[in-house]
């Protein structure tokens, strides 16, 4: 008997350095995309963090536009910046 694999086109890959697939953040974010969509993405750990691969060119550009806007707001409440952006003493 032959085993046969079923490829899938892959529209990209996003890797997030210093994350894990444990991250409650990247496991929530999975749990919406999943309840939203359905979809599976497929997750590994890559060299510097997770590492996730998309099927669909859509939810790679809302994966990304989601990370983009985490970073913008983790970079806001940063208490060591002042108000203008240089790292306080």
């Amino acid at each position: 008997m032959v085993k046969r694999r079923k490829q899938e086109d892959i529209a990209g890959v996003l890797e997030f350095e210093g994350r894990t697939s444990e991250d409650p953040e990247v496991v929530a974010w999975l749990a919406e995309h999943k309840a939203r969509k359905g979809g599976k993405i497929r997750v590994s750990q890559g060299g510097t963090g997770v590492r996730l691969m998309f099927s669909e060119a859509s939810d790679m550009a809302s994966w990304k536009a989601r990370t983009e806007q985490a970073a913008r707001g983790k970079e806001a409440q940063s208490p060591h910046r002042s108000e203008n952006g240089q790292l306080a003493k």
